[in-house]
C-alpha cells in the first residue's frame, strides 16, 4: 500500500477512536506507526485498533468486577 494512503487512513481511524487528538498529532501518531514494520504490516485501521488496545478498557473483566 501507498505509504501516504496507509498514513491517511491511519489518522482517519485515529480520529475516529480518540477524537480528542489534534489532527497534527494524529498525523505524527500516524507516521510513527506506518515506520515500525509489526504495525506497518496491517490494515492502517486494524493497526490503530491493536496500538490503542492496552490502553483501552476490558469489558469483560469490568462487568464481572463487580
Amino acid at each position: 500500500m501507498d505509504p501516504n494512503v496507509w498514513r491517511l487512513r491511519c489518522s482517519a481511524r485515529l480520529h475516529a477512536q480518540w477524537p480528542s487528538l489534534t489532527r497534527e498529532l494524529r498525523d505524527e501518531v500516524a507516521g510513527e506507526l506506518w515506520e515500525e514494520p509489526r504495525w506497518r504490516q496491517l490494515e492502517p485501521e486494524t493497526a490503530v485498533v491493536e496500538w490503542l488496545r492496552p490502553g483501552l478498557p476490558d469489558r469483560g473483566r469490568q462487568a464481572h468486577a463487580g
